[in-house]
């Protein structure tokens, strides 16, 4: 059977363990014609099991010297699409070095726009008006960050931090003043500490990083899978994770208990799409990247926005079990040159809920 796709050569670099079904996916739809080329700091990282050619990166470089090796394995294995997980800002500064090369990069913007997405608290003071934000300080010291605590605490609001850069929600806590050292020792309570602890902490550093405090949102999360291409948004499906336990009804002082069990619901969120949407123009945003929005506990619900991940987010591959792989419709469009006219993308099948499965599987002798 021919395949309905033309024949592309898509490199992957250093990424989660999450790519394994992006790749899985890329492969069962693509048909024909399609090499699959993955490389990570770790010889036997599970996904590189999924592609044609893998190989191990190099450890120890610098910005620029990664990128140059980049450079040369694209020569060497004739990439002509490159989708970056490690350094993506880095490589998108030399975007132009890479397309004299052929070389189609699957970025969500430019070199600083990169750097933007990852300062968070830089970036929240410059999203665009008609988007809503939660409320945050910036702060250096602990007088930043009392005050910024008992400014929002005075409006009846718990109270959140975390570091202004950083993944997988490393550094997040609530303050939680029921919560003691032991109780977290022995609940593996990770994630919440009493403001006098984080105090002791705090103050016996000469300095620390930018923390932004925050109101804590205790409500839904959505977390949003786009593809956009110089500022339009292409294609978009929002992921609202479950929620139970006690909503309140705004307005009033009731309360409702929600039970959503465990799957994640796929579904249109116009008031989301509109503000991603902003987003996407403001910060001229392109390829594949994903917005987080969380709501209070109560209804009707309000998101507020959270951050943008210049990436693809680890939940993508849900998206394609409504009929859209975005992995391989964003890998169309790098293919599609300037002036052709832009690939039909399926709309998803909505709405949908799913879960995750976890899988098995055996690496080859040689990896």
């Amino acid at each position: 059977m021919v395949s309905p796709h033309p024949p592309a050569r898509v490199w992957f670099n250093k990424s989660f363990s999450s790519i394994h079904g992006v790749l899985r996916q890329l492969r069962e739809d693509w048909g024909s014609g399609l090499t699959l080329i993955g490389s990570h700091t770790e010889r036997d990282f599970g996904p590189l099991a999924s592609c044609d050619t893998a190989a191990v990166e190099p450890a120890n470089l610098t910005a620029a010297e990664y990128v140059d090796w980049c450079l040369a394995f694209c020569a060497e294995h004739q990439v002509n699409v490159f989708i970056p997980g490690r350094m993506r800002d880095s490589i998108a500064d030399r975007r132009a070095a890479f397309e004299a090369q052929g070389v189609n990069l699957i970025l969500a913007g430019d070199g600083d726009t990169l750097r933007l997405l990852e300062d968070k608290g830089r970036f929240l003071a410059q999203v665009p008006e008609g988007v809503a934000v939660h409320r945050f300080h910036r702060v250096h010291t602990w007088e930043e960050f009392s005050a910024a605590c008992d400014q929002i605490e005075s409006e009846g609001l718990p109270v959140c931090f975390k570091p202004a850069t950083g993944t997988f929600g490393l550094g997040f806590y609530i303050l939680d003043e029921g919560m003691t050292p032991l109780k977290r020792l022995l609940r593996s309570e990770a994630h919440r500490i009493t403001k006098a602890e984080l105090q002791s902490i705090l103050t016996a550093a000469e300095s620390f990083p930018e923390l932004l405090v925050m109101e804590y949102l205790d409500g839904s999360e959505f977390s949003v899978d786009v593809l956009a291409r110089s500022g339009e948004v292409l294609s978009m499906v929002c992921r609202r994770k479950p929620i139970n336990g006690q909503v309140r009804l705004t307005g009033t002082s009731r309360t409702i208990r929600v039970m959503e069990g465990l799957s994640q619901l796929l579904a249109h969120e116009p008031a989301i799409g509109h503000m991603v949407r902003l987003l996407a123009r403001h910060f001229q945003l392109g390829g594949l990247f994903n917005v987080q929005f969380r709501t209070r506990a109560e209804l009707p619900e309000r998101p507020c926005l959270l951050e943008i991940n210049g990436r693809m987010a680890g939940g993508i591959p849900y998206i394609r079990l409504t009929g859209l792989n975005l992995a391989l419709w964003a890998i169309r469009l790098a293919l599609t040159p300037a002036g052709d006219p832009l690939p039909d993308i399926p709309e998803p099948q909505l709405p949908l809920r799913v879960q995750e499965r976890s899988d098995v599987f055996i690496m080859p002798p040689s990896a």
